[in-house]
């Protein structure tokens, strides 16, 4: 009797964890059908740099600003309906972004549609995977979560480019809007158990504050930095030096194809190493590796050898540290964790991101240098605590 309620009641969270699946699948590919194109649409609007890192920088002030509130309404309302709460937010801003050369002012009213998004979106993805994943096969989850956005990530920016070539963004825009609306579908066939979390401002600052968490807090800055270069910046390096977007999309989309392999092995090697701080601390120096080859890229070739090295490296570092991070939810209050972590990202890129901007204001080798500043960050990763 009891085998067979195990057997039950490991089909249901398959079921469950297979509408996550779909879900993830379709937003990502809505997000990843526009979201890599963003930096460049900015740029052939004649943006200058600065203003499209400035773009960003807004995104994450608006994200720590309204972080608490949002974590409010996640816990109230619940993960799935937040999530798809968070859908209205991106199609608004995907449409705006259609109207932005001849409204000027949606500029600074943009990265606050998008903060939104993010805020609901992602503390509701984060508590939604932690009820529903396998502890013991989360290496696999994980990695075949990764293999599903890698796939929608890598095939979207190549059909992206091609739409953006024969018939521009505004079909673009409406795409992934509608795309959006299609993938919150499968989340309203969860079960969900919601509890109401108390959360507020106090509370928060306590939690970030507190030196326990001084390592996680390094680590989070690591990979908040780094990836945050590589959205904004490496569109617009590939887009100077490649010059078309379809270009862009066709190369983006190898160098993500060739590292799908990766995330099998990855992801058995995850669940079998106990201290997942060893897979992590090799992850790491390869990745590093990844940032500094990003240094010589000047041709198409360099483009594609060197970003699908990168990739392959991100996937070694990233299955076994988003597992560790998970694993330390599950031992606190997850919630307040994934807040903590989440504001962690973007505390970091409101402190660095002028930097980022001083660096191409000055205009000697500013990809160079940002691209070496990213390279330095990844060696924070390992920090992450136990």
């Amino acid at each position: 009797m009891l085998h067979h309620m195990h057997i039950r009641h490991d089909f249901f969270m398959k079921k469950e964890i297979n509408h996550i699946y779909v879900s993830i699948f379709i937003m990502y590919f809505a997000v990843s059908l526009i979201g890599v194109f963003v930096p460049i649409y900015l740029y052939s609007l004649s943006y200058p740099i600065t203003s499209i890192v400035f773009f960003y920088f807004l995104v994450s002030l608006f994200f720590v600003l309204f972080s608490t509130i949002g974590a409010k309404v996640v816990s109230k309302i619940g993960i799935k309906y937040s999530m798809f709460l968070s859908a209205p937010f991106l199609i608004c801003y995907y449409l705006g972004l259609n109207f932005l050369q001849s409204f000027e002012s949606l500029f600074f009213i943009l990265p606050f549609l998008l903060a939104c998004n993010m805020i609901l979106f992602n503390y509701g993805y984060h508590m939604n995977y932690i009820e529903h994943s396998n502890k013991k096969m989360e290496g696999k989850e994980v990695s075949l979560i990764g293999i599903f956005t890698t796939i929608a990530t890598a095939t979207a920016p190549l059909i992206a480019g091609l739409v953006i070539y024969n018939i521009g963004y505004s079909i673009l825009f409406f795409t992934g809007s509608l795309l959006l609306v299609l993938g919150t579908i499968p989340l309203f066939l969860l079960k969900e158990k919601h509890k109401e979390v108390p959360v507020n401002f106090n509370l928060v600052r306590k939690y970030l504050l507190n030196k326990i968490h001084t390592g996680n807090t390094m680590s989070f800055t690591g990979y908040a930095i780094e990836s945050v270069i590589g959205r904004i910046l490496w569109p617009v390096f590939l887009i100077i030096l490649l010059l078309k977007t379809e270009t862009v999309g066709l190369f983006i989309t190898l160098s993500f194809l060739f590292s799908i392999i990766v995330y099998y092995f990855i992801g058995k090697a995850t669940d079998k190493v106990r201290d997942k701080r060893k897979l992590i601390k090799l992850g790491t120096i390869l990745y590093f590796f990844g940032w500094i080859g990003r240094l010589f890229v000047n041709t198409p070739l360099k483009v594609i050898v060197v970003d699908s090295y990168k990739n392959m490296t991100q996937k070694i570092l990233h299955v076994p540290w988003s597992v560790a991070s998970y694993d330390i939810a599950r031992k606190e209050q997850y919630f307040m964790f994934i807040v903590m972590r989440e504001i962690t990202y973007n505390l970091a890129r409101i402190i660095f991101l002028p930097l980022v901007i001083l660096v191409f204001y000055i205009d000697f080798n500013p990809f160079v240098i940002s691209f070496i500043m990213a390279s330095l960050f990844t060696l924070l990763y390992p920090f992450l605590r136990k």
